[in-house]
Parts: C-alpha cells; structure tokens; sequence
C-alpha cells in the first residue's frame, strides 16, 4: 500500500487546515435545521463535493471513497430539490471510472463442424493428373 508523503504541495497544508477550521466554525453556527437556507445547503454541498474531488487525487485508494462520498451528495442534491453540482456523478456511468477487477471473457463455443467431418485428409490426386482435372 502506497503511504502519504509527509509534505504536503505548497499551499495545500495550509488550505487544508483553513478548512477544518471552517468547517467546524460551520458546525458551530449551523447546528439547527432552522440556521440554514436553501442557498446556505447548496453552498455547503458544493464545498464538499469539491473537496471530495480535490480529497480523490490524494491516494489511489481515496479515489473509490471519495466517488462513494460525490455520488451520495448528489442523492442529497436530489432528496432536498437542489440542482444537480457540475460535476455530479450521474448513475452506473461513473462506474466505468473505478478499477474494476479484471474479468477474463467469456469463452465463445466454437460452432459445430459442418461439411466432411473430423477424419477428412483431402483429395488425393494421381501423380499423372493435374489438380483441374484436364
């Protein structure tokens, strides 16, 4: 299993940290159904699936958890009346993008043998003749 390096790009810890911080400044504010808006949820949503996207480059590993995690928020997206996210994934499509066990292919039963059977050898054609028959 491939581990995290322990520095991080320019930018990113930093970044990162900011939105833990926010996130949890959101939890603080937003702690009842009656705090958010429509507008609020969407805003919210939209910050997470973008993070879940960002979060998918991490480690080959996150790329499935983190499809997992876009595809829910965009059932969320469709349970609370929300327009679909731009990049939303949409049904069994998205599976095409996972790594897929590879499945060897179904072998295709070969056709039976028509014409003059399995102990066929040719015609033999006298040393005198030729193969026309002239």
């Amino acid at each position: 299993m491939k581990s995290l390096p322990t520095v991080a790009a320019p930018g990113v810890a930093e970044r990162a940290e900011a939105l833990a911080d926010a996130a949890c400044e959101l939890h603080d504010a937003a702690g009842t159904p009656d705090a958010w808006s429509a507008a609020a949820v969407e805003d919210a949503v939209e910050a997470m699936e973008t993070t879940a996207f960002a979060l998918a480059a991490a480690h080959p590993d996150a790329a499935a958890a983190m499809l997992a995690v876009r595809q829910q928020l965009a059932q969320l997206r469709e349970r609370l009346g929300l327009p679909p996210g731009e990049d939303a994934p949409a049904g069994p499509d998205v599976e095409e993008h996972q790594e897929q066990p590879v499945v060897p292919p179904t072998p295709i039963r070969p056709r039976q043998r028509r014409g003059l059977g399995p102990g066929y050898q040719g015609l033999r054609i006298p040393p005198g003749r030729t193969a026309t028959g002239r």
